[in-house]
């Protein structure tokens, strides 16, 4: 039979073990709350990065198709999937290239809008924000992951040498 030391040091270490296992969980909880945080951030600011260079590339256009193209060109070059054309992609881009065309479309209609007595572009009452995370929803449902993902490059480490 334990004695009365033995069975308060008992309870005690259980009590570590509990505290411990408690510690743990909290701490597992707010690392995968920080990364989701971390993440929720970083494609933010690759969607900004991504709009903002298909809206000035539709700024500097005002043919419609040839501003479709460049926005479109802009960013595959921004995710490093081509250097020169669309041609350079291949048929498995195409879904995307048209999944993205209405983004560029209503980027393009806002930048240039049709004069009063004209009749409005119908893109233009598309909003551009709202296209693109449609694309985006599109994309994690067919590709399995979400599109600003593809934006992340490695970074092999760099050693440091001091001369």
């Amino acid at each position: 039979m334990p004695s009365a030391a033995e069975d308060l040091i008992a309870r005690l270490k259980a009590d570590c073990t509990a505290a411990e296992t408690a510690e743990r969980s909290v701490r597992a909880s707010v690392d995968a709350q920080i990364k989701a945080a971390e993440q929720v951030r970083a494609f933010a600011w690759r969607r900004l990065n991504a709009l903002t260079d298909m809206a000035r590339a539709a700024a500097r256009e005002p043919d419609r198709e040839a501003a479709v193209e460049g926005q479109l060109v802009a960013l595959f070059r921004e995710i490093g999937w081509i250097e020169g054309g669309l041609a350079e992609l291949g048929e498995g881009a195409q879904p995307l290239v048209e999944r993205l065309r209405p983004v560029a479309e209503a980027l393009h209609a806002r930048a240039h809008p049709a004069p009063e007595e004209k009749e409005p572009d119908p893109a233009a009452a598309i909003d551009p924000l709202a296209a693109f995370r449609d694309f985006e929803a599109w994309y994690e449902a067919e590709r399995g992951q979400p599109f600003l993902q593809v934006f992340e490059r490695y970074m092999a480490p760099t050693p440091v040498v001091e001369f």
